[in-house]
């Protein structure tokens, strides 16, 4: 992705920033100069780029600048950039944890081991939204690729002992004539809960204790996420969420 394709991203995923005032617009374009366009310096210009590739409307940037020097920004003669206080707030508010870095470095892995580039492309997008504080959202991002991950795996690798085991584990839930037989993805969706594929696969074999008592968490977690509740999920709850599920789940299922 190039780098103002994920600027947009970055800003899309910040909750009502089209509402903010001009300032902290052109506060939060000056932090990102630094941390997502690497420049020590910048321009009036580089600021107004920014407004562009949003599409919104310009103010008296030069002005604002002006307004924010010696105190958020500082200027020498090759140009702006930010004052150490207001760098590290937004470093604190914006930054990145070093979780969130090892987090990051997992996509890289998931680029062999995801089966689809739509799962890769989702991963990036939850990685966004962990950034930027929406930890909810990440959850059930990250948790539907999980899931994913393990139903093509019981396609690939397992597809009879899933089936299998199936009226084993459900003995009363199906009629003889009604009893699933997963072929296909959308068979799982189609006549099983998430959890009852879960517990079909930890009966099975196809995954260990321990990583079934991940996937059971994790998704009673998920659900909790993605219901209307006043639960907030913060930055270093989301991302031990996904460090947990990837790393003990997904990375151990190679497809």
């Amino acid at each position: 992705m190039n780098p103002d394709q994920e600027f947009r991203n970055v800003i899309g995923a910040i909750q009502g920033f089209s509402g903010r005032s001009h300032a902290d617009k052109i506060r939060m374009f000056a932090w990102l100069q630094h941390t997502h366009f690497k420049k020590e310096r910048f321009q009036t210009a580089d600021i107004n780029k920014c407004y562009d590739l949003l599409k919104f409307k310009k103010s008296n940037t030069s002005h604002y600048l002006r307004e924010m020097e010696g105190r958020e920004l500082l200027k020498d003669k090759t140009g702006y950039y930010c004052e150490g206080g207001f760098q590290s707030k937004y470093d604190e508010l914006y930054g990145e944890h070093e979780i969130t870095l090892s987090v990051r470095d997992m996509v890289k892995n998931l680029v062999d081991i995801l089966p689809e580039l739509g799962e890769q492309d989702i991963m990036r997008e939850a990685l966004i939204c962990l950034r930027h504080d929406a930890g909810r959202a990440a959850i059930v991002m990250v948790w539907n690729i999980a899931f994913y991950h393990l139903c093509q795996y019981v396609l690939k690798h397992k597809l009879a002992e899933f089936n299998n085991r199936l009226p084993i584990r459900y003995p009363k839930k199906w009629k003889v004539a009604d009893l699933p037989v997963i072929a296909v993805y959308d068979d799982f969706s189609d006549q099983m809960s998430e959890r009852e594929v879960i517990e079909v696969c930890n009966s099975s074999g196809i995954v260990t204790g321990d990583m079934y008592k991940v996937y059971v968490e994790k998704l009673g977690k998920r659900n909790s996420s993605a219901h209307p509740s006043t639960i907030h999920v913060t930055q270093v709850q989301a991302e031990g969420y996904i460090d947990d599920l990837i790393r003990n789940t997904v990375l151990k299922l190679t497809i």
